[in-house]
């Protein structure tokens, strides 16, 4: 099976990382701020850590991205793309909605990625051409085909107006049944598992978005940015249902 290595290590990785972080979940934890002013915690910062260093040792030759500064140079062509906690916020006000995300890049594409909710022990996991997987069981994006049915998330809309349109996000917002919102990586999840139609984005970097992307292609769903592509690295990215596709696209002008 293809990627069966790198995909039981990374998801026993997760699992791994996830007790260390719960472990300071259940306390009160110092929060630092980033020049760029997000959240930043101990638990952040150990737990890329031992990401880090446990995919060095199973894949030396393999390059390392993390977000809170693990670089690695890859002589493999590949490289792993770390978020040790998506949703720092959500991690010090205690709630559930936050995630250790991995994903491995090959040659330029996403081949595996995970989102790990270790407060609700919610792992989502996808290889390129296996599918996508909640807790070992396949999920499927939405059939859902017409907007006005549709559930829309929208991941902080000051931080999506930055990069959209307003008025197009406001057309959107108005076309959907209604606006559900938990955070980024459970909102992907939820579009994963066709319990959420469409999800729109506005800040993200590499490792915010690379689990996402074969999350979605592995779950039916469809992944773009707004000039049109697949990439990770656009700061910005939609998910939609297959059936709402061309769409979203019209409402938000997106070839």
């Amino acid at each position: 099976m293809p990627f069966e290595k790198e995909t039981e290590t990374a998801l026993g990785i997760a699992r791994r990382a996830g007790e260390v972080a719960l472990g300071y979940f259940a306390q009160e934890t110092a929060v630092e701020e980033k020049e760029d002013l997000s959240p930043v915690t101990v638990a952040d910062r150990e737990c890329e850590a031992l990401i880090a260093r446990r995919l060095v040792e199973s894949f030396p030759d393999d390059g390392i991205l993390g977000e809170e500064g693990a670089r690695r140079d890859s002589r493999s062509g590949r490289r792993w793309i770390i978020d040790p906690i998506d949703g720092t916020r959500d991690f010090v006000r205690r709630t559930p909605f936050w995630a250790v995300q991995i994903a491995l890049e090959a040659e330029s594409r996403i081949v595996l990625g995970l989102i790990y909710l270790p407060a609700l022990d919610e792992m989502v996991h996808a290889v390129d051409g296996l599918g996508c997987f909640l807790n070992g069981g396949r999920v499927e994006a939405s059939p859902i085909a017409r907007i006005d049915k549709a559930v829309l998330a929208v991941s902080g809309f000051k931080l999506v107006w930055s990069q959209f349109d307003p008025a197009r996000v406001r057309s959107l917002v108005e076309s959907c049944w209604t606006v559900r919102a938990y955070g980024g990586c459970y909102d992907v999840t939820l579009v994963a598992r066709g319990k959420v139609d469409i999800w729109l984005s506005g800040s993200g970097m590499e490792w915010d978005y690379a689990p996402a992307r074969v999350i979605a292609a592995e779950s039916g769903a469809r992944y773009f940015t707004l000039d049109g592509s697949d990439r990770i690295d656009r700061n910005n990215a939609v998910l939609c249902a297959p059936g709402l596709e061309a769409e979203v696209r019209r409402v938000l002008a997106i070839r």
